[in-house]
């Protein structure tokens, strides 16, 4: 019993001791807290928000909860300025509130945080890098303000091919008149471009200046002559003779040329001036038909073209009455030469003889000796080879070969008429 009564006695001891240090402990706390309240004296502190500013006597703490005690509302991103903010003097807080900036890019859209600052100052933040010929909405040096929305137009490439060369411009948007300025690139009053001046610039764009210039030029031209045709029945069917023969005139034609890129495209004419006019020939065609031999048989008419002494008479039988000799003889019969060896004009009546028998000028009559043709008055104007044959007296000039040929080498009788 002794044992237990000395456990009770000690175990009551022992929670007395221990609420005894228990509140030993809590009174030390709350002395020491007392004591650390009553060292930390207010400050003055001046919160300042955009032109609205107030001023507090806080116990230095959390410039927050100094700024909440104040009265300001903070968003998760705005921020303080604590420069001239000391814990323990107090000072001022200014606070920096957060602006949203929207930034279209070409059209891909951003969103960056900044304060007191300019665009230009986000962008360098940010690493958005501008060329001198990027487009954007405001002057980088413009403050930024909750809610900006600035737009980047990026300049893009456009060639231009002219005067034999590529230039390149780098436009954000604009028309090709503007690319062609942008390029230093003048247009003459008649040059053409392609695509046409007022068409919009949307991304990478060709365009072609095509330099057109206009000359003019003359250059001198023959006129061709006329020709007037006559027609003979004095002349045999198919002969021709250029009575007045025919001579060029001349002109000048003038020209006005258009040129683009110096290779000529187009020439007109646009005037002409006779310089000197055409003389027209006259020519003139025979329409007599072409003599057949048969057409001379047994009709007593003479194929000799040759018009007859008017002392020239002849008896019943188609015989000259009056001649200086009667020749029994062979006569063959030749076409087509130029001329004859006394310059008479070749025809039927001019005949080829042996100038040694007969003298050139010796007039003939001649008939066949069958009768059945009659060559007529006839002189000695030509000779030819028949002479070194010796197989003929005369030749005689017919119209063509057909007659030649059916004449052949024939009985004839002449009748040398002097």
């Amino acid at each position: 019993m002794i044992t237990n009564s000395a456990s009770v006695n000690i175990g009551v001891h022992s929670r007395r001791f221990k609420i005894l240090s228990a509140v030993v402990a809590f009174l030390f706390v709350c002395s020491v807290t007392l004591t650390a309240f009553a060292s930390q004296e207010a400050v003055e502190v001046t919160v300042v928000d955009g032109e609205k500013s107030v001023s507090i006597s806080a116990v230095p703490g959390s410039p927050r909860d100094i700024v909440k005690k104040a009265g300001f509302t903070l968003s998760a991103n705005d921020d303080l300025d604590l420069s001239e903010y000391d814990s323990e003097e107090g000072g001022t807080i200014t606070i920096e509130r957060a602006k949203v900036v929207r930034v279209e890019d070409n059209g891909l859209i951003s969103y960056f945080v900044g304060y007191g600052e300019t665009i230009g100052d986000v962008f360098k933040k940010e690493g958005i890098e501008l060329t001198g010929d990027d487009e954007i909405g405001v002057n980088t040096a413009s403050d930024i303000y909750d809610g900006m929305q600035v737009f980047i137009k990026r300049a893009f490439t456009v060639n231009i091919e002219a005067d034999g060369e590529i230039h390149k411009a780098y436009i954000a948007e604009g028309t090709v008149a503007d690319a062609l300025e942008k390029a230093g690139i003048e247009l003459g009053s008649d040059d053409t471009v392609y695509p046409e001046l007022s068409a919009e610039l949307a991304g990478f764009t060709e365009i072609k200046v095509s330099r057109v210039t206009y000359e003019t030029s003359e250059e001198t031209q023959k006129i061709d002559f006329s020709t007037e045709v006559i027609y003979s029945d004095e002349m045999k069917l198919g002969d021709t003779e250029i009575v007045t023969p025919g001579v060029k005139g001349e002109k000048v034609v003038y020209y006005n040329e258009k040129y683009v890129d110096g290779e000529l495209e187009e020439k007109t004419v646009s005037g002409e001036e006779i310089t000197k006019k055409p003389v027209n020939e006259i020519k003139k065609i025979g329409t007599k038909p072409e003599n057949t031999l048969a057409a001379y048989r047994n009709t007593g008419a003479p194929i000799s073209e040759l018009d007859a002494p008017k002392d020239l008479e002849l008896d019943e039988n188609g015989i000259p009455v009056n001649y200086t000799k009667r020749v029994e003889a062979k006569a063959t019969a030749y076409t087509g030469d130029p001329a004859t060896s006394t310059g008479r004009k070749p025809m039927p009546g001019h005949i080829a003889v042996d100038p040694e028998e007969y003298p050139y000028g010796t007039e003939f009559y001649i008939v066949s000796a069958d009768g059945s043709y009659v060559y007529g008055y006839c002189v000695a104007a030509d000779t030819g080879g028949f002479v070194e044959m010796g197989n003929t007296d005369v030749d005689l000039y017919l119209d063509n070969e057909d007659m030649c040929y059916n004449w052949g080498n024939r009985d004839i009788i002449i009748y040398v008429l002097n």
